[in-house]
This record gives structure tokens, sequence and C-alpha cells, in this order.
């Protein structure tokens, strides 16, 4: 018995209808597609009377019919249909897709045959029909046989113009563009192989010039018997994602005529056919995973790349197995492990691996590898962890952008972030030398120009900053920040000469000055400076001094701030009595209460304003103890308490951070930066962490901001660590005294200190400038995560290289090891000692 369920049966059309019921129940089957059902009941319709309507639908319902069967390749069938068509509905034979049909099923001759009998029958008169047939004939006629050539009369355009069309196919063919060229010429617009000239140029164009072949291509209509092979083209121009869906719906030939087109191998055709019918949100896992099934067809140097591309994606196979397809280099296999690894949010091992992978890349001869070390470092060098908010470069991140000049010095913008890192801290030494190295390569570059200006103010060389300014001026005119600066070196000029009591010249520097500054923050300094070069207590220098404050939004807590910070580099004397004069001048009252607004917005005041180093008076030394009264109160939440302490870090104020830092500890013990700005504030104060309670605070608060992933401030905490130096605070003995067994086991118990104190920190990071990360990561995978051991193998290994130099055995001391390694670790060759420096 048939397992196949039996088809249902088509209920009969009832004659009970009526015709208009029936007329509306055909169309309804037509406008669905259920072209059998229409064309019964159309035939039912007919045999109750004769209406054009009817007959019409009739027609529709055979040629939708004929179309599906040939459109599953039954053309055979559809051709009957079509005939039977002609006759029942009285419509033309040789009209749509039939003359198609016939030369697909290799009836050219009955064709040809009805061509020459209509050109005759036309007798030389224009006849669209005739010209849209003996286009659509162009095609097939070219592989056309001598028998079927013959029945076409002599005059025949498609008998004239096929040598010229196969002219121009074996030109294009064996790329001979003046043969091609000539060819096409003789193809008038009137010919039926006009859209094979089209096609043709555009094809030729496609190898020089891809948007004129863009063009070139839409010249041949959609509708043309020559679009299956201009489909083909217009797949490989289409843009992006486009280009593969397009592809896919090709026939097999055409897809193989698109892999010819883009230079590709015809065996990539079922990997891209797999790419195109993957979901649009596959996962890079999965997509691994597909290519690897298909990887074989691929060249070993894109499989390679596609590897590197794919591969830290896919965590369980991709850098597990660097060689399931292409041949990884060992520096590629440590780039996909370092991307997998930051990909998983593990940032510090990370880092690890990428600096495994600059070492690999920077041995390399070859001037791609040491390119992509360089950009291995700018990578770390602007992660999230190695900028501060402001975007300023850390102590890590600028020595990595240092050292990847060493393999690339062509970008402009390492040399500026190097600049800017080296003014920042002060360095003008160093700012200048990376200066003038930057302006040696790009001499024109705005970027570095504005640096240049920033560093000669800095170093209080107005007239070079002012030279500079307008030499960046001229390059780009409209360029706010360089006027900003241009007149701010007029002003500090300025500044100068009234701290010398030159007040002429001043007042040349301010008029100067006033041509380039605009915004109310630079009018009110103008205004203020302005005010100075007056007499003591003139009516002149009371009005300035109150419009600079007004300026300035009125007389307040960050108007007095701003008024004293300039004050402070021009006036020599520094007590309270002199910073309420110049307060009283500009109208503003020191008594008056603080309120949270004043200080909210001394804070946005000072998140605006750059750091300068105090030369004289405090500029809140009117309101300093109120503001330390402030701190033991709730008037602020916990996220404004953290913007007033950064910007008292911002600007160095240690005092008003500590004592709102700890306030804020005690309201928000679970808030790590909090601990951080305390035990920062202190140790800007006396110059290092001095108590082990704050060292233990700073590190349980490190591992809190590693638990909540706030990168940043674990950075920052990691370099409070580093800069605090516990050497000179360790009470261990004198370790040049007695003999060299004595010294070795003093040397011990500093080291045993030392990792008691801070937890190793700084003992591991000197032991990985030492032996390298890889022996370090080697002696962590082997402790199998002891803390314990693997302190214990690292200061074995440190002892074992500091007896060397004494020429006697070394004792070392038992240690329980959970993975002893099978051979003596021993620092790889060429690996400088732990102590040279």
């Amino acid at each position: 018995m048939s397992r196949n369920p039996a088809r249902p049966l088509r209920k009969p059309i009832s004659a009970a209808l009526a015709p208009e019921e029936q007329a509306a129940l055909a169309l309804l089957h037509l406008e669905k597609g259920r072209f059998r059902d229409a064309i019964d009941c159309y035939k039912t319709l007919l045999k109750t009377g004769q209406r054009p309507e009817w007959l019409a639908g009739l027609a529709s319902a055979y040629a939708g019919r004929a179309q599906a069967l040939a459109d599953k390749g039954m053309r055979r069938e559809a051709i009957e249909l079509w005939r039977s068509r002609a006759e029942v509905c009285h419509t033309a034979l040789w009209e749509g897709p039939y003359a198609g049909w016939l030369m697909a099923e290799g009836r050219m001759s009955e064709v040809l045959g009805d061509l020459s009998r209509r050109r005759a029958a036309s007798d030389g008169k224009a006849d669209d029909g005739l010209a849209a047939l003996e286009a659509q004939v162009a095609p097939g006629l070219l592989s056309a046989d001598d028998a079927a050539l013959k029945q076409l009369p002599a005059g025949s355009l498609l008998l004239q113009h096929r040598p010229l069309a196969l002219a121009a196919l074996a030109a294009y063919a064996r790329q001979d563009a003046a043969a091609l060229e000539e060819a096409l010429a003789g193809i008038s617009f009137r010919s039926p192989y006009r859209d094979l000239r089209s096609l043709l140029k555009a094809l030729a164009l496609w190898e020089t010039d891809r948007e004129a072949a863009r063009a070139a291509i839409e010249r041949v209509p959609r509708t043309s018997p020559f679009e299956p092979l201009a489909a083909p083209l217009r797949s490989v121009l289409a843009s992006g994602s486009e280009r593969l869906q397009h592809w896919v719906r090709l026939n097999g030939s055409q897809q193989l005529i698109a892999l010819d087109l883009l230079g590709c191998p015809r065996t990539w055709a079922p990997l891209l056919q797999a790419l195109a019918g993957a979901k649009a949100d596959l996962a890079p896992a999965e997509l691994f995973d597909l290519v690897q099934r298909n990887a074989r067809v691929l060249p070993e140097a894109l499989a390679t790349r596609v590897w590197q591309w794919l591969a830290p994606w896919a965590q369980r196979r991709g850098c597990a197995s660097p060689l399931i397809f292409g041949k990884p280099s060992r520096a590629h296999q440590e780039c996909a492990t370092a991307l997998a690894v930051e990909i998983k949010g593990e940032f510090g091992h990370a880092e690890e691996h990428w600096l495994d992978a600059v070492d690999l890349l920077a041995s390399s001869k070859d001037t791609d590898d040491r390119l992509r070390a360089a950009m291995v470092l700018r990578h770390m060098a602007t992660r999230k962890k190695h900028l501060s908010r402001e975007g300023m470069l850390d102590k890590a991140g600028a020595g990595y952008l240092t050292r990847s000049l060493e393999f690339d010095a062509s970008d402009c913008d390492v040399h500026v972030r190097l600049v800017a890192y080296w003014r920042h801290h002060g360095d003008l030494k160093k700012a200048r030398e990376r200066l003038e190295a930057g302006l040696s390569l790009f001499p024109d570059s705005a970027a570095l120009l504005g640096e240049a200006v920033e560093t000669a103010l800095a170093a209080g060389a107005f007239k070079k900053a002012a030279t500079t300014a307008r030499r960046l001026l001229a390059l780009d005119p409209l360029n706010r920040k360089v006027r900003t600066l241009l007149g701010n070196a007029h002003l500090s000029h300025a500044g100068k000469h009234i701290a010398a009591g030159k007040l002429e010249p001043a007042k040349k520097e301010i008029e100067e000055a006033r041509n380039w500054l605009g915004a109310a923050a630079e009018q009110g300094r103008l205004q203020l400076l302005q005010a100075w070069t007056e007499a003591q207590g003139s009516p002149e220098r009371l009005r300035l001094a109150q419009l600079a404050v007004s300026t300035w939004g009125g007389g307040g807590l960050a108007a007095g701030w701003r008024l004293l910070r300039e004050a402070q580099g021009i006036f020599p004397r520094a007590d309270l009595a002199w910073a309420n004069l110049l307060l009283g001048e500009a109208g503003i009252d020191s008594t008056k209460a603080l309120a949270p607004a004043d200080v909210l917005g001394l804070v946005q005041v000072m998140e605006q304003e750059p750091l300068i180093a105090r030369k004289g008076a405090d500029p809140l030394v009117a309101w300093r103890k109120a503001l330390v009264a402030l701190a033991s109160t709730p008037l602020f939440d916990a996220e404004t308490t953290v913007k007033i302490c950064e910007a008292w870090s911002r600007h160095k104020e240690h005092d008003l951070l500590e004592k709102f830092a700890t306030a804020a500890r005690k309201r928000w013990p679970d808030w790590p930066i909090f601990v951080y700005h305390a035990v920062a504030a202190r140790f800007g104060k006396k110059g290092g962490i001095e108590t082990e309670r704050d060292f233990e605070d700073l590190e349980h608060a490190g591992e809190l901001a590693q638990k909540n992933k706030d990168f940043k401030l674990n950075a920052r905490i990691e370099a409070l660590f580093e800069a605090d130096d516990p050497g000179p605070g360790l009470d261990g003995p004198n370790l040049m005294d007695g003999p060299p067994s004595q010294l070795m086991q003093a040397f011990r118990e500093m080291l045993e200190q030392t990792i008691m104190v801070d937890g190793g920190k700084s003992f591991l990071k000197k032991a990985r400038d030492s032996f390298g990360d890889a022996l370090i990561r080697q002696l962590e995978k082997e402790c199998g995560g002891d803390k314990k051991a693997f302190f214990g193998r690292l200061i074995e290994l440190t002892m074992a290289e500091m007896a060397r130099p004494f020429g006697q055995p070394f004792q070392p001391a038992t240690i329980i090891n959970k993975a002893a390694p099978a051979k003596p670790i021993a620092p790889a060759q060429g690996q400088e000692s732990l102590f040279d420096e």
C-alpha cells in the first residue's frame, strides 16, 4: 500500500452559480495564482456566452499556467499550452515568451521560419513587434548553424551584424581592446545586437573603471535578451553584502562567470553558497565552523587571513587550534590569543599576550610585521585603562607609544600624544625633544603646531608661542583653538609685564589679545588683567575687575578662584589680607556662607581649567575652612562627591581631597573610588604610602574595582602602587656588610618582606622585566594557582641568579611545590640580570 497521501479531489465548479459569481470566482483564482482553477472557471463561463473580458481572463490564465510550467523546466508542455491559448483565445502565437521557449528547446528553425515569413509580409515597413522578435532571436543566432542561417533573407540585420558581434566577442576573449572597439563601432543602435554592444563595453570597463562599468551596464535593459549574460556583471558590481545575495540568485553557469570576473577560483562556489545561505546574525564561532568546513578551497595566504579574523571569536576551536586551516605564524597566533582574551574582558592578561606578540613581530625583518608591532603598541596605549578622563596617557601608555616609534614613526598622532604627555607631567625638555622630532616629519601638522604653542606657554616663552600660533593660523585660519591659544599667549605675556611693573607693554599685549579672544572666560581674564594695569584703588581698576567677575557669571566661589589663580603668578604677596583685598576690588564677598551650588559651580570651572603650578597665593585661601566644614556634611550624593574629589585631585588640592574622600568613605564604604582618593591625597602630601592600613585598604579597593570591572580605577590604583617605593622604609639588614652567605640570606629576607608589604606586586613587576613574561606565565601554570608556591619558586630563581656573581654553590630553601618542573628553569640566553640596575 502506498504511503503517499492521495491527492485531494478538485471540487467541480457548480453550474448553479450565477455568471457574475462565477466571474468573480475566476478572477479570485487568477489573482491568487491558481491558474488551473481559473481556466476551468473561464471555460465554464464561455459556454454560457462570449464576453471579451472572459476571453481575456482565459488568455491570462493560460499564460500564467504556461509560465509556471516553463519555470519548472517543462518548456514542451508550456509550448503546447501556449498554442492552445492562441487557438482558443484567438491571441497572437508569436508573442511573449513563446519564441524564447522554442529556442531554449533547440527549435531555432521554427523561429527563423516565422521571422522570415513576417519579414517578407512586412514589405520593408517598420514593425516594432518584428524588431523585438529579431532582438530576442539575436543571442541564439550567434551559435546557430549554417542551415538555420539560410532561412534569413540576405538583407536581415541579424545576418549582416552577426560577424561583427562574433568578432567583438572574440576580441574581448583575447583582451584586444583595439579590435573590440573596431567591431563594436560597426554595430548600430538599430541593430538586434545593440544590447550586446553595451554589455561588452561594460565588461571592458570592469577591468579599469568600476564606476564607469556600473553606469554602462545600466544602459542594458533588464528585459534584454542578453540579460543572462549581463546578470553576472550586475552581481559583481553590487556593493557590500548585496553582492553575495545577487550572486547566489544566479544559475550555476552565471555564478562561474561572476567568479571569473572577480578573479576567484571556481572551487569557491560551495563556500560562497554556504555563506549566502547563513543567517544574517550568524555568531562568529558558527561562522568560523562554516569557513573551516570549506577552507580547503582557499589559498593558504587567504586561509591564514581568515583564521586571523575569526579565530579570536571562536573560543573553543579558534586559538586552541591554530593550524585547523591556514598557517598563521607564532606572532599571528599570539595576536589572535591576545584579542580573544581581550574580548573576554581580561585586559591585564591580554596585555601580556600583546607584549609577547610585539616581541615576535619586532624580531622579524619584514617591514609589515614591524608596522604591525607598532599598531599593536598603539592599540594597547589607547585602551581606557591607560587614559585619564581627559584622554591623557599614563606612564605605561606613554612607554608603549614611545616604543612604537622605533618601528614606525609615520603616525603624527603618536607624536602629538607624547608631547602632551611630557608637557602635562612638567618635563618640558622631553616635550621639546619629541616636538622637534615630530615637526621634522610633519612640519605643517596643525596638531603638532598646537602642541608647540602650549609647550611654549608652559615654559613661559610667550613670544615664541605667539609666533608659532600665527604660523598655525596661516595654515588653518578658522581654527578656534589656535586663536584661543594665541590670545592667551598675549595675555600670559601681559601678566609677565604686570609682574615686572611694565604696565604700558602689558596694555599693548592685552589689546593684541582682544583681537583673538571671544569666549566669556577669556574675556573675563582679559578684563581682569586690564584692571591690574590701572592704579590700585582707582575707579577704572574697580570697574574693570567687577566687569571681569560679571563676565564670569557673577561674584562667588568660582569667580574668586579664577581671580586668585590668575593673581598667584603676578603678585608676590600670598597672605589672606592681600587675597581679600583683590577679592574686594572685584566685589566678591569671601565671608558669605557657601552653599552646595557654589561648590558645584567651582567644580564645573575646575573641570574646564587646566592645571597650573602654584606660584604664590592660594586660590582657595579665603574659603578653605568653609570647604573643610562642608566635607563632613551630607549635602551631596555619591556621584556628585566623586566629581568633587576628581576636581580636587585634578588641581592637586590634597588637603581638601583627603577631607572629602575620608568623609565619603564613611558614608559609602563599598565605593573603592573614595578609598583611592583618600590614599592618593595622603600620598600627594607625604610622597608615599606610609601606613600598613593604607596599603591594605588600597589593595582591597583594587580587588573590588577588578570585581566591578572598573578597569580604569584598577589601573589608577596599580599606578599608585608603582609610584610608591617601599624599599627605603624596610627595616632589613645592611646588605653590604658580612660575607656572601650572610648577604644571600639577608637578600632573601628582604624579598620576602617586600612581598608581605604590597602583596608581591613590585617584586613581580621587576621579575617580569628581568626574566620575561613567557617564563613568568610558565611558573604560574606549573604552580596551579598556588600564590605561595609561585612566589617561592620565583624567589629561588632570583636567588640562583643572585648567587652566580659570587661563584658559590646555592642551597635552595625547602619549598612545597604542587607541580615541580622536570628540569630546573634557567633564564633564557640573552636576558639581563634583575639586579643589573
